[in-house]
């Protein structure tokens, strides 16, 4: 069946142009293509006018009339193979979105200077046209113009293709502006490594040339020169994984991936994993991740590059064209690599501890014993914890470089403990300290000046003098006194009991309405005594003084607090008991 020109509408064009791409900086790289299959070496994007306009200029073979007329203009057209980076036939017009004009300027060896415009406003008055597609398009096409030569030209020797994208549009500005330009070149283009940034540059470079990625040589301009990232090294370990991706016998494309040292996010520019075609990007670094259908954690940071005809994108150049049983199993392998690699990162994060170590002596420096000492606890287990190493070869070189790591965090570790068993010991003194001054300052007076009495040494352990002002207390008190058993006597008498449940009158009341009261007191008091002091003076080194003995030197000085603070509510008692009447 043949067409006629009515059959096809000017919507043909809105589709080629706004409809094929999922994003319009996507013309830069159809721009940037071109120029590059037509042997530029050098390519310089930049404003003029202020934003108006943005040029795009290349040094590649530029183009006669014919070419000019018959291949640049065609759309879906082109004499270009799948060896050239750009083969679509589409790459004029995908300017037609973002600009009022398009105007092309080139120059061929040997020939003359030619330039041509295209009014974009006028091809989007005619999108709900029902007119001849064939019409519209010479309507906003214009004539091919002859230009002169500018003084500096030569007839023979220049060579450039100009592409003037004028006026941009006011909905496009908030898209084409420097930052985002130069993130999009850096990310898509076919850029080379900042070797001064990239301490591993020409170790993958060397790489990748001998598995055979081509890669153009060519200089990308935007107000300086652009490089495609990593820009960084020292967030990366020092090694990157080499994987061939094979189909059958079949070499499909090589991958370089590198791992950060760190167990977090590598966030963009210098995170993802990307494909690569002829060096341009295929889709984002999302499209490789797809691939994955697991939780992924975004530690890596790589490239896959196509090597194979047999997998060719689409013309969105956003995926893959699921043309063949190779582009399935390709994906099936990458997932599976994907995988793998998350297989490494779960490795690493049970062997890596280092932000959790620099948090915890955050926590330190601000203090903060209690959080310090909590995350330590944490990060011991994870550091005693067995870990899988993936089984992927290709991950192999990374095993050394992780342990190598687990052994400095090991080391880190083992000085965080030292540092918070330090603080730990040195406020535990504080507090013991803090705890039996405390204790010593508020004890009734007859008490306390009985114990400062002692020195420092003598007031840790229960000596006889301690029970003194009790003793002194029940003397005055009662009227009695004794030479020997004193706080045994002295008790028995002033509360009356001989056991617990005795029939003796006694001397002193803290309760007058029960002696049964009195005499359980009197018990206590000599109960004390006798628990105290009496096993410190004739039990020492026996096991009914162990309590005490054995008692971590932290928890014996609390008991000596503790001991005051008992023997000072029963002076208190004894002086707030009176005399029994008769």
């Amino acid at each position: 069946m043949k067409f006629a020109s009515e059959a096809i509408g000017i919507r043909l064009i809105e589709t080629v142009t706004s409809g094929l791409y999922d994003g319009n900086l996507n013309c830069l790289r159809e721009y940037v293509q071109n120029g590059i299959d037509a042997g530029a070496k050098n390519i310089e994007i930049s404003f003029e006018n202020g934003d108006q306009n943005l040029i795009i200029q290349d040094d590649g073979s530029g183009m006669n009339k014919f070419e000019l007329e018959n291949k640049a203009l065609g759309i879906g057209v082109s004499d270009k193979t799948e060896e050239d980076a750009g083969w679509r036939g589409i790459g004029i017009w995908s300017g037609v979105p973002i600009c009022q004009r398009i105007v092309i300027i080139t120059k061929k060896c040997d020939d003359k200077k030619f330039r041509i415009q295209i009014n974009n406003d006028a091809l989007r008055n005619e999108y709900m046209s029902n007119r001849p597609v064939l019409d519209i398009l010479s309507n906003a096409t214009g004539e091919i113009e002859e230009l002169p030569l500018g003084n500096d030209e030569s007839f023979e020797n220049d060579h450039y293709t100009i592409v003037r994208l004028e006026s941009i549009l006011y909905n496009q500005k908030n898209i084409f502006n420097k930052d985002d330009i130069h993130s999009y070149l850096s990310s898509v283009v076919p850029a080379p490594f900042d070797a001064k940034q990239f301490e591993l540059a020409t170790e993958i470079d060397k790489w990748l040339n001998e598995k055979g990625v081509k890669y153009p040589s060519v200089n990308i301009n935007f107000y300086g020169r652009i490089f495609r990232p990593p820009y960084k090294s020292d967030i990366f370990f020092k090694g990157f994984i080499q994987k061939e991706f094979i189909v059958g016998d079949k070499l499909i494309a090589v991958g370089w991936f590198l791992t950060a040292n760190k167990n977090e996010k590598l966030d963009k520019p210098n995170g993802g994993v990307y494909f690569k075609k002829k060096g341009f990007t295929l889709g984002d670094e999302n499209l490789v991740l797809r691939q994955y259908s697991g939780t992924y954690h975004p530690w890596q940071y790589g490239e896959i590059h196509i090597i194979s005809r047999e997998l060719r994108e689409n013309a969105a150049r956003n995926n893959f064209e699921y043309n063949n049983r190779i582009v399935q199993t390709f994906l099936a392998n990458v997932e599976e690599y994907i995988r793998q690699l998350e297989i490494q990162n779960h490795y690493q994060s049970d062997r890596i501890a280092a932000n959790q170590i620099k948090k915890a002596q955050k926590y330190l420096e601000n203090e903060d014993l209690q959080s310090a000492e909590k995350l330590a606890d944490k990060i011991k287990r994870r550091l005693n914890k067995s870990a899988r190493f993936p089984v992927e070869p290709s991950l192999k070189i990374m095993q050394p470089l992780i342990d190598s790591k687990f052994e400095q965090d090991k080391k880190e570790f083992s000085i965080l403990e030292t540092k918070i068993n330090e603080i730990k010991s040195t406020t535990r003194g504080r507090k013991k300290d803090f705890l039996l001054n405390t204790v010593i300052n508020n004890l009734f007076k007859p008490v306390r000046d009985n114990v400062t009495k002692l020195s420092s040494k003598g007031r840790l352990y229960p000596e006889i003098s301690i029970t003194e002002a009790v003793k002194e207390i029940l003397e005055k008190k009662t009227g009695l006194k004794f030479t020997k058993n004193e706080i045994f006597e002295l008790s028995k008498a002033a509360y009356g009991w001989t056991d617990v449940v005795g029939n003796n009158t006694p001397i002193l009341r803290i309760d007058k309405t029960k002696d049964q009261h009195n005499r359980r007191f009197g018990v206590m008091v000599y109960t004390f005594y006798d628990l105290f002091v009496n096993l410190c003076k004739h039990e020492k080194g026996n096991d009914s003084f162990n309590w005490f003995e054995n008692a971590p030197e932290e928890e014996r000085e609390i008991l000596v607090a503790e001991m005051y603070a008992v023997i000072d509510l029963i002076y208190r008692l004894i002086d707030k008991s009176e005399k029994s009447q008769p």
